[in-house]
């Protein structure tokens, strides 16, 4: 199977899954572990991309010392 195959069939197993969990009741046990997966989730890029924004500045900081001598 090629990427663009995979990703599609991964993409429509992800909207099915959203619709399974959307159409349970709110008070759903499976509902609530799906919820907080996507807060952990969320969670964990937001770690993820502060950890890459301070990488950034810290080498973009480096560099421009190096420039200054």
């Amino acid at each position: 199977m090629n990427m663009k195959g995979l990703g599609i069939a991964m993409g429509v197993g992800v909207v099915a899954g959203a619709v399974a969990i959307m159409m349970t009741p709110r008070s759903s046990s499976a509902r609530k572990l799906a919820n907080k997966a996507a807060d952990k989730v969320e969670d964990m890029a937001a770690m993820a991309a502060n950890k890459v924004e301070d990488m950034a500045t810290m080498v973009a900081d480096k560099i421009e010392d190096t420039l200054d001598m």
